[in-house]
């Protein structure tokens, strides 16, 4: 005949012992929250009038600015085996042809597809692309976060870009697109 061990006493406290010191942490971490401050009173003999509300924020400061869920989207061709001077005033010369879609405006984010043969090459076009952009037009270009992609479809020297603008609480309703 086989005689079952009976588990010995520390083993069968350990659970009462967890919940005993789960209950008392518990009860330290409600002890050491700060009370609810004090209602303010006023001082006996001073004035009796009820303070002025501060003034209503301004429409605008009540706003979170964002980034546009539409972007702007821009192609264009350069030569992609020029050096870094004659891309940016390849650059500068594209973009300016859509001047009236990108003045007064702040880019958030650039997603620009290159296209020079080999992934890794068009990478490396949107990459002095997004860089002659950032040099030719600062204002708008130069605190933007930009991605970078190969275009497989697109002829070598092609460019596109999709502009992210950032959002003010106080755009036109009618914003340029």
């Amino acid at each position: 005949m086989t005689r079952r061990r009976r588990p010995t006493t520390p083993i069968l406290l350990a659970g009462w012992l967890f919940a005993d010191l789960l209950l008392g942490l518990t009860i330290i971490m409600l002890g050491a929250q700060a009370p609810p401050p004090a209602p303010v009173r006023p001082r006996a003999g001073g004035s009796t009038t009820t303070p002025k509300p501060s003034p209503t924020p301004s429409p605008c400061a009540t706003r979170i600015g964002g980034v546009r869920a539409k972007p702007v989207k821009l192609s264009f061709r350069i030569n992609a085996g020029a050096d870094d001077r004659a891309l940016t005033s390849q650059v500068k010369r594209s973009l300016g042809k859509h001047r009236n879609r990108l003045d007064g405006r702040h880019a958030g984010m650039v997603l620009t597809f290159g296209a020079n043969g080999s992934a890794g090459n068009g990478v490396h076009l949107a990459t002095r692309v997004n860089n002659a952009a950032r040099k030719a037009y600062p204002k708008i270009f130069g605190t933007a976060a930009t991605r970078n992609f190969h275009d497989l479809a697109a002829p070598s020297g092609s460019i596109s870009m999709e502009i992210y603008f950032v959002t003010d609480g106080c755009a036109p309703k009618n914003p340029k697109a």
